[in-house]
C-alpha cells in the first residue's frame, strides 16, 4: 500500500471514529468512499479492530516502565530535602522522573516551587554535567509567558534537579473549553504562547516539547510555558549515546517529523508543535489528538524502536475528508495556517514563530494571510468583508464608470505583475532569513556553548569566527528591509563578538575584532523599529561594546557607550515606570558608568552614583535574588571606591554589607555558577580594599574567593573560566603573602598559578588571554623577588614579563591592553637595572616605556593610574 492510499484511509478512519451513531457513520462512509469498495472494506476492518483494542496502547510502553521504576524513588523523596528545598507532594510524573510541589527549607524565606527530579537511572555523569551547563542558559529566560527557572543542581544522591516557578492554573486546552472561549479568544491566548516561544527563540533556546500539559493558564488568563529547554537537558543524544535514541524526550502527538526521526531539532520544530497545538485548541473538547498518539505507538510496535523506522512509516497528516470535517471552530484560512505550520518538510513551514503569529494576527484583523493561496478573489473577498459600506458605494460609482473598464483591466494586470514580483522578493527574503537563523542556531545553540569552555578550543573558535563573519558580511550586503532578518543578523554579530573578546566569557582576546562585530550589530539595531524589545537589545549591545572598549583603555569611548545604554533604559523606564525589570536594567547601566569612573580614579563622580544605586536597590523586595546579587556588587564597588578615595572606615562598612549578602547567597545557592561568580568578585574586591592596609584580612578574603574557584573546577573540570579564576586568585594570594613577607608561601602560590596558566597555554597555545595573564603573573613574580631582595630573580621575572607582552604586541598592534602592560614591565626593568647601577640599560627601558605611553596618550587611552606611571617614568629619565 502506497503512502497516498494510507493517507486516504487514515483520514477517513479519523472522520469515522468521531461519529458515534452507526447510521451516521454508514452515511459518512457512503459519501466518502463513493463506490470504492476496497477503500470501504479497509476502513471498516480498521473500525472493527478499533473497539476491542482502544485501550491497548494508549501510552508508550516506556512510560509504563518509567512509572514503575519511579514509584519507589518518589516514595523515598516524599518529605525529603533536595538542595535547599523540602518536597511536599508529587504533582506530576513523566518518563524521565517526577515533579513535586516543594518549599524552601532553609528558613531564609518562604517560597513554593515546582521541583523536577530526574530519575536516578538517567542521572549519569554526562547528564549531570549538561545540567550544570544548560541550566544557566534557561535561567536567563525572563518573560511573562515563560515559567522561570529559579534554581537547579545535583542532589546528594546524584539526581539532577531543577527548581521552577510554581504556576497555578489549568492546562491551556482545559482552560479554553471550561471557559467556553470563542475562536478569537482562543487565538489570542495562542498568540501569547507564541510570544513566549519567540522570546526564547531570539535567545536561541528551543522548547522541543510544546503540548497542552506544558502550558498552564493562570487565573488572570496569562499562559505560562513550562519545562522550556528541559527536553534538551533530558535528551540522551546530547551526551552522544547513540544507543538510546528510542528514549528521546518528546511527545509523539506534538513532535515534528524530524524530531521523531532523530534528526537535529531547531526552532522550526517548535513551529510544527505550535501548529499542532493550534489545531487542538480550535478543535475543542472533541479533539482527535489521542488517536494520533495511539497510532504512532502502534507504528512503533510494528516498525521497531529506533525512531527512524517510525518516521519512515509515519504518513503525513491527511488533508482530506478527515481534516475537513473534524474542526469545531475554524475554517479554510485557519486550516491553511495550521497546514503551513505542520508541513512535513521544515523548509516549507513558517520559518519562525513570528511568521506564524503574524498570520494569526492578520486573520484576526481580517487581512490576507501568508498561508492562503494569493488569488485575486481571495484578496477581494477579504477587502469586501473589511469595507462593506465602502464597497457598496464604490459599486454604484463603478456602474457609472463602466466606460473605463479597459483601463481597469490594464491596471489589474499591472497589479498582478507587481504582486508576482513582490512574492518573489518575499520568498527571497524568507530564504535569507532562514539561512541566518540556521547559522545563528548552529553558532549559538549547538556549537559555541559546547566549545567555549573546552580546553584547546581556541583554534576551533577562531575558525568559527572567521567563517561566520564571511557569511554574515556577505548576507548583510544583500539583506532586504526585513525586520526579523535584521534582528537575527545583529544577534549573530553579537555572538561572534562574544567569542572574539567578551570579558565575561572565555574569549579569543581579539578585542579589536570584538569591537568591529559589536559595532556592526549596533548599526543594525539602531536602524530597527523602536519597539521595547529592540531598544532593550540595543542597550545590551552598547554595554557589551563599552566593556570591550574599556579593556582596550578607551575610557572616552567606553563612557560614551555606557551613557548611551543608560539613556535607552531611561527612556524605556519613562514609558513603563512601574517595571522592575526595566528599573533593574537602568540601574545596571548606571552602575557600569559609576564603576568606570571609579576605576579611572574619578571618585567624586563614582561615589555619589553608587550611593544612589545602593539606595534604590535597598527598596527592592528582600527575596529577589537578582536584586540581592546586584546589591552585593554595588556595596562592594562602593567600598572599593571609598577605599581608593582614602575613606577606609566608610569603605570597610560598605564592604561588610557586601560580604554579608555574598555569604548568604553562597549558602543558599551552592550550585549556581552565576551566583558563585558574583560572590567570588565581591570577595576579590574585599581583598583589594585591605591590601597594604591589613594584608592579613586581605589574604583571608582572597583565600575565600580561591575556594569558590576551586569548587567550580571540581564541579566541572572542563570549565576553563573557573581554571582561569583559580590561577588569577593563586597569583593574588602569592602577592599578598609577599606583602606579609611570607616569601616561601608567596613563591609557592605564584608557582602554582604559573603551573595552571602553563597547562592552559599548552592545551590552547593560540589563546591570547592566557599569554596576557601569564605576563602579568611574571610581573608579580618580579615584585615578590624584589621585595625579597633577590634582584637577579626580579630581573629575570620582569624580562620574562616584558617578553610575553612584546610578543603579544607584535601579533596585534591594536591591542592597547598588552601595550600598556609592556610599558609597566619595561618600567620595572628600568628600576632594577638602575639598582644594579646599569644606567644605560635603565635609560633604554624607561625610554621605551615612555614612548609606548605617549602613543597611548595620543589615543586617549590612559587612565589616571597610567598617568601616574607616566609621570614616574619621566621623572626617572630626568634624573638619569
Amino acid at each position: 500500500m502506497n503512502i497516498d492510499r494510507w493517507q486516504q484511509i487514515e483520514g477517513l478512519l479519523d472522520a469515522a471514529l468521531e461519529v458515534s451513531e452507526p447510521a451516521e457513520r454508514a452515511l459518512l462512509l457512503n459519501r466518502a468512499c463513493a463506490g470504492d469498495a476496497e477503500l470501504r472494506a479497509e476502513v471498516e476492518s480498521l473500525l472493527a479492530h478499533h473497539a476491542p483494542s482502544e485501550t491497548f496502547i494508549e501510552a508508550p510502553a516506556f512510560a509504563y516502565v518509567a512509572e514503575l521504576l519511579t514509584e519507589e524513588a518518589n516514595d523515598e523523596l516524599e518529605n525529603r530535602r533536595v538542595g535547599a528545598y523540602k518536597i511536599i507532594r508529587e504533582i506530576g510524573r513523566g518518563g524521565m522522573g517526577a515533579v513535586f510541589l516543594a518549599e524552601r527549607a532553609d528558613g531564609e524565606f518562604e517560597q513554593r516551587v515546582a521541583l523536577k527530579v530526574v530519575r536516578r537511572g538517567f542521572a549519569d555523569s554526562d547528564l549531570a554535567r549538561r545540567f550544570r551547563r544548560e541550566r544557566q542558559i534557561l535561567a536567563t529566560l525572563n518573560h511573562e509567558n515563560v515559567a522561570r527557572l529559579l534554581d537547579g543542581g545535583v542532589s546528594a544522591d546524584g539526581e539532577p534537579f531543577l527548581v521552577m516557578e510554581h504556576v497555578e492554573g489549568a492546562r491551556i486546552d482545559d482552560y479554553c473549553d471550561a471557559n467556553g472561549l470563542s475562536e478569537g479568544a482562543r487565538l489570542r491566548v495562542f498568540l501569547k504562547v507564541c510570544e513566549g516561544v519567540a522570546y526564547a527563540h531570539q535567545r536561541l533556546v528551543v522548547h522541543r516539547d510544546i503540548k497542552p500539559s506544558n502550558i498552564i493558564v493562570t487565573g488572570n488568563g496569562t499562559p505560562k510555558l513550562l519545562d522550556f529547554g528541559i527536553a534538551k537537558l533530558l535528551d540522551p543524544e546530547q551526551a552522544g549515546d547513540e544507543t538510546r535514541t528510542e528514549h528521546r524526550a518528546f511527545t509523539p502527538e506534538y513532535a515534528s517529523p524530524e524530531q521523531v526521526r532523530g534528526e537535529s531539532v531547531t526552532t522550526i520544530s517548535d513551529v510544527y508543535s505550535l501548529g499542532v497545538l493550534l489545531r487542538s485548541l480550535l478543535q475543542g473538547a472533541d479533539s482527535r489528538s489521542g488517536q494520533r498518539q495511539r497510532r504512532l505507538e502502534g507504528w512503533r510496535a510494528d516498525g521497531g524502536t529506533d525512531g527512524r523506522t517510525v518516521a519512515t512509516n509515519l504518513p503525513t497528516r491527511p488533508e482530506g475528508v478527515g481534516s475537513e470535517t473534524s474542526h469545531k471552530f475554524y475554517g479554510a484560512e485557519l486550516r491553511n495556517i495550521i497546514r503551513m505550520a505542520t508541513r512535513e518538510e521544515p523548509d516549507r513551514r513558517y520559518q519562525s514563530v513570528a511568521q506564524l503569529a503574524e498570520d494569526v494576527r492578520r486573520y484576526l484583523a481580517g487581512l490576507p494571510v501568508r498561508a492562503q493561496p494569493d488569488t485575486l478573489s481571495y484578496r477581494a473577498s477579504k477587502f469586501v468583508r473589511r469595507n462593506k459600506a465602502g464597497v457598496a458605494t464604490v459599486a454604484v460609482i463603478l456602474l457609472a464608470l463602466i466606460s473605463g473598464i479597459a483601463a481597469v483591466v490594464w491596471q489589474s494586470r499591472q497589479t498582478a505583475e507587481q504582486a508576482r514580483i513582490a512574492a518573489q522578493e518575499r520568498d527571497r527574503a524568507e530564504r535569507r532569513f532562514s539561512d541566518v537563523r540556521h547559522l545563528s542556531n548552529a553558532l549559538l545553540t549547538d556549537i559555541a556553548p559546547k566549545i567555549e569552555r573546552l580546553e584547546g578550543s581556541t583554534e576551533a573558535r577562531q575558525a568559527l569566527v572567521v567563517q561566520s563573519l564571511k557569511y554574515l558580511n556577505r548576507l548583510s550586503q544583500e539583506a532586504v528591509d526585513e525586520v526579523g532578518l535584521q534582528m537575527e543578523l545583529a544577534a549573530a554579530y553579537e555572538r561572534v563578538a562574544d567569542l572574539q573578546g567578551n570579558p565575561g566569557k572565555p574569549n579569543l582576546g581579539d578585542f579589536t575584532g570584538a569591537i568591529s562585530s559589536y559595532e556592526r550589530a549596533n548599526q543594525i539595531r539602531r536602524a530597527l523599529p523602536a519597539t521595547k524589545e529592540s531598544r532593550v537589545l540595543l542597550a545590551e549591545n552598547f554595554r557589551g561594546l563599552a566593556n570591550v572598549r574599556y579593556l582596550q583603555n578607551d575610557i572616552k569611548g567606553a563612557l560614551r557607550d555606557y551613557a548611551a545604554a543608560a539613556e535607552v533604559h531611561a527612556n524605556l523606564l519613562t514609558a513603563e515606570p512601574h517595571s522592575d525589570e526595566l528599573r533593574m536594567a537602568y540601574l545596571k547601566s548606571k552602575f557600569d558608568i559609576a564603576e568606570l569612573h571609579s576605576h579611572n580614579n574619578q571618585y567624586s563622580i563614582a561615589v555619589p552614583m553608587l550611593r544612589e544605586i545602593v539606595g534604590t536597590l535597598e527598596q527592592f523586595e528582600a527575596d529577589q535574588r537578582e536584586a540581592r546579587r546586584f546589591l552585593a556588587a554595588a556595596y562592594a564597588q562602593l567600598g572599593n571606591a571609598l577605599s581608593w578615595d582614602d575613606k577606609q572606615r566608610e569603605a570597610e562598612a560598605e564592604m561588610a554589607k557586601a560580604t554579608a549578602i555574598a555569604d548568604r547567597l553562597a549558602a543558599e545557592n551552592p550550585n549556581d555558577t552565576n551566583i558563585r561568580q558574583g560572590v567570588l568578585k565581591v570577595y576579590f574586591l574585599a581583598s583589594g580594599i585591605y591590601e597594604t592596609i591589613d594584608d592579613e584580612i586581605a589574604l583571608q578574603f582572597a583565600r575565600k574567593a580561591l575556594r569558590l574557584a576551586e569548587q567550580a573546577v571540581s564541579a566541572d573540570a572542563a570549565d576553563v573560566q573557573a581554571k582561569q579564576n583559580v590561577a588569577k586568585l593563586l597569583s593574588r594570594v602569592g602577592n599578598l603573602s609577599a606583602n606579609l613577607k611570607r616569601f616561601p608561601e608567596a613563591i609557592s602560590n605564584l608557582e602554582k598559578s604559573e603551573k595552571v596558566y602553563l597547562e592552559l597555554v599548552e592545551r590552547d597555545p593560540a589563546n591570547r588571554i592566557y599569554q596576557q595573564y601569564l605576563g602579568i603573573l611574571y610581573t608579580r613574580f618580579g615584585d615578590a623577588k624584589h621585595k625579597q631582595g633577590d634582584l637577579r630573580g626580579a630581573l629575570r621575572a620582569f624580562q620574562k614579563s616584558a617578553a610575553h607582552f612584546e610578543d603579544a604586541f607584535q601579533r596585534d598592534e591594536n591591542n592597547l591592553v598588552d601595550r600598556r602592560n609592556l610599558a609597566q614591565s619595561l618600567k620595572s626593568l628600568g628600576k632594577v637595572y638602575l639598582e644594579f647601577g646599569e644606567r644605560s640599560e635603565a635609560r633604554e627601558n624607561f625610554q621605551r616605556a615612555l614612548d609606548i605611553l605617549n602613543r597611548l596618550k595620543a589615543q586617549n587611552a590612559l587612565g589616571d593610574w597610567d598617568n601616574k606611571m607616566y609621570d614616574e617614568i619621566r621623572n626617572s629619565l630626568q634624573l638619569l
